[in-house]
């Protein structure tokens, strides 16, 4: 006699109830085809509501120690000017402004400007703001700021920008994200710790809620000096660092756009009804420092030749990005001050030269050239996958080449602290959209432990460059620069990135910005 059997009917309700179980445990883990939690499935898919996934966070609230390139956080501070698509600088909390002399600056407010808690944006504001990153020098932007000596509070809406010597670049240290003005009042009463938990600008949206490294919930300002700029009401940016992540969000609904799609996505995004990616330009420039002090092989310029002739550009550009990107022997890119067209979307590749000054040099195939080879891994788009391929195109003129992997945060680390060996990948961009700040590290008097470069020539013409107003001169002196670089070759180029958007183009229109800044004003609604 079986007494434990189980009667028939109860096996039923153990059955159904079995299966609800999984169906609510699948509904919440597995929602739209991926793994998702709850809080995932809260975010608002309203009419009303922009849904954005960032490959990255936000490092601070604090515009003066964040150093983000291509950040959330001009939804929410405003800087006096900004730049526009066609690299002019345009009047934004400032309405006018003006030089004066070569070292002074007058700029007046628009009147009734707003901060998030309702005080008004005046030129005390601008004064306590730039004084704050002149003097910290604990603060990320402190350096790009040196060169202010005082602001001068003309009125409530006048001031002056008085600079210690002649700055040619002073506009592009304005539209930075440390020169986003801060609430004089409310950041003294509150202090910094409290400000960065709960931060006012003066921008088109203010923060509802902001979970660390996870998500940013903003909402449209309605007391914004310009008026409502936005489509949007509300905007929900959640950091996904995973690109699979990012790419499923956007299959499924889940997200309007996500940043950083990576080539292997494009075609399955593409073919999908109503979703696109679009790129945009950058002034990233992805390049090889060449180690060029004693000791290393590489401190021989026909090495550094032999090199950059070894290596097709073309065809990296064709094979890890569809052809979308610029081959270039400068870092200047199209729209800077100094552009130098004839070093644009052209290559150097020729092996046999290559060969030919590796022979030169002493090398040959019993004395091989050996160099390493230092790629960071997840920092770049494909970095590893270009790490291989250049080796092996050095390997075709018969350069030995051990490649070291360097996780993102060690490979900042052996950088920063000039332990790079003959050769390290790097991207460059160009925040200030001026070539002071590209080709300024290649001043002996930068960095010259790590790359252990110097030319009298270019260093003359660097620091001329600094102190002359006539933008026209300056050109001049830059274009003279690279000129000289393509033949010394301290920094190897390669291409010019390009940055790729994954969108609903159902829900959203976008045109990628240069600045490569997610502002939700720029993502127009359908």
């Amino acid at each position: 006699m079986e007494k434990n059997k189980t009667p028939p009917k109860r096996i039923g309700w153990v059955i159904i109830l079995g299966i609800v179980v999984v169906a609510l445990v699948g509904h919440f883990l597995f929602k739209g085809g991926h793994a998702q939690s709850d809080d995932q499935s809260a975010v608002p898919r309203d009419s009303d509501t922009l849904r954005i996934g960032m490959d990255k966070g936000i490092l601070s609230f604090d515009p003066q120690n964040n150093g983000s390139y291509g950040t959330p956080l001009m939804n929410i501070f405003d800087t006096l000017v900004r730049i526009d698509k066609d690299g002019h600088f345009q009047p934004h909390l400032a309405e006018r402004f003006r030089q004066i002399d070569p070292i002074t600056w007058e700029f007046s407010l628009h009147h009734g400007i707003r901060f998030h808690n309702g005080d008004e944006l005046t030129a005390n504001d601008v004064k306590f703001t730039l004084d704050r990153v002149v003097s910290d020098k604990s603060l990320i932007e402190n350096p790009r700021f040196a060169s202010i000596k005082a602001v001068k509070v003309l009125d409530k809406y006048d001031f002056q920008i008085v600079t210690r010597y002649p700055d040619p670049v002073l506009l592009n240290r304005l539209v930075r994200m440390g020169g986003s003005i801060l609430p004089e009042q409310y950041f003294k009463a509150r202090g910094v710790d409290y400000f960065t938990q709960h931060p006012v600008g003066s921008g088109p949206y203010e923060v509802v809620k902001y979970e660390l490294d996870h998500r940013l919930v903003l909402k449209r300002f309605d007391g914004y000096f310009k008026g409502k700029v936005s489509d949007w009401k509300n905007a929900v940016l959640t950091v996904l660092p995973d690109a699979a992540t990012r790419v499923n969000e956007l299959l499924t609904g889940g997200m309007d756009l996500v940043t950083a799609v990576p080539p292997s996505d494009w075609n399955r995004i593409n073919s999908q009804a109503g979703l696109k990616i679009v790129d945009g330009d950058s002034t990233q420039v992805m390049l090889l420092i060449a180690n060029c002090n004693r000791g290393f092989p590489t401190s021989d310029p026909r090495v550094r030749q032999a090199i950059e002739h070894a290596i097709d550009s073309r065809l990296i550009v064709k094979k890890l990005f569809n052809g979308l990107g610029t081959p270039t022997q400068t870092h200047i890119t199209p729209g800077t001050l100094g552009f130098e067209k004839s070093l644009y979307n052209t290559s150097a590749y020729d092996p046999e030269k290559a060969r030919a000054l590796l022979k030169e040099a002493g090398y040959s195939d019993g004395h091989p050239l050996k160099l390493t080879l230092q790629i960071p891994e997840g920092r770049y788009q494909r970095d590893s996958e270009l790490g291989q391929l250049i080796a092996a195109m050095l390997a075709g003129v018969g350069i030995q080449v051990e490649m070291e992997l360097l996780e993102s945060s060690k490979y900042v680390q052996v950088r920063n602290s000039n332990k790079n060996k003959d050769l390290m990948l790097a991207g460059y961009g160009n925040s200030m959209f001026d070539p002071f700040l590209p080709l300024n590290a290649l001043n002996s008097k930068v960095y010259f432990q790590r790359i252990g470069y110097r030319n009298e020539k270019v260093d003359s013409l660097l620091d001329q460059a600094m102190q002359t107003t006539d933008q026209e001169q300056r050109a001049r002196m830059y274009e003279e620069v690279q000129q000289i670089l393509v033949t010394d070759l301290p920094y190897i180029y390669l291409y010019n990135e390009r940055y790729f958007t994954g969108i609903n183009s159902k829900r959203v229109s976008f045109v990628p910005p240069v600045t490569q800044d997610i502002l939700v004003e720029d993502i127009k609604k359908k």
